[in-house]
Formats: structure tokens, sequence, C-alpha cells
């Protein structure tokens, strides 16, 4: 993962409100890693980037009309070593994902290795066709 967001509600807010000021352009995109690193600071989000200072910062923006129909696919590298991490009980999501569930505490779900292997590629399929949002 290129930016690891430590996992808790507040930060994953914080994250989220940052990419909303870029989107909305109340804030300046970085344009390297170094500039990403003190937006994140400025903005109460506790991630590692990767990289040097110096490592440029791409945005890439959906088009509002969606032509041509684009689907975002990871490298067969990003799937292995994401896939490398999917194993037998709860599933890795982040803590935020708690809000959304009943119970105090939430209960996640014990997959089994097959399972959790299917989640994986299900989540893996939403992301590339859910554009974002």
């Amino acid at each position: 993962m290129r930016i690891q967001i430590k996992d808790n509600a507040e930060n994953w807010l914080n994250w989220g409100n940052l990419v909303q000021a870029w989107i909305r352009k109340t804030k300046t995109r970085p344009a390297n890693v170094g500039d990403l690193k003190r937006q994140l600071t400025d903005n109460q989000v506790n991630a590692d980037v990767d990289g040097p200072d110096t490592k440029p910062v791409v945005f890439w923006d959906y088009p509002d009309n969606n032509t041509p129909l684009r689907i975002a696919l990871p490298s067969e590298a990003m799937l292995d070593a994401r896939l490398q991490t999917v194993l037998p009980g709860a599933y890795p999501l982040p803590h935020f994902y708690d809000i959304a569930f009943v119970g105090t505490p939430p209960t996640r779900a014990q997959l089994s290795a097959e399972e959790a292997q299917k989640f994986a590629a299900r989540r893996i399929g939403e992301y590339s066709v859910n554009e974002c949002c």
C-alpha cells in the first residue's frame, strides 16, 4: 500500500475530509510526497507514505460523463501482495466499518480460509467498479 492510514475512525474521518477538500478544490493537491506528508500532519491524519519527499504525487480524476467506461485494476504484484494478507479469521477491514455494524461491540464474522479469499475477491471487484465513492 502506498499510503497506510492508521486504523481508527477519527483518523479515517480526517483522511476522508482531506480527500473531499482535494475533490472540491478547497485545498491544494500535493505535488510530491513531502507536500502530502505536510498536509496529512496539518489535517491530523496519521499515516505512513512510501517514498522520498521528492517523489511526485499524481491525481487521476474520473470524468463527469464517465466516457469511456473505466475499470480500475491493481497490478498483479499488488493483487498478490494483498492476497498474502488474507488469512482465516476476521477479515481485515478498517475499524471505521464497525460504525455500520450493529452491536456493542460490533462482532466480525470469523471466516474460513476459503471464504476469506472469496471476500477479498469481492472487495477487489467492488473497488474496480466503485468509482471511488
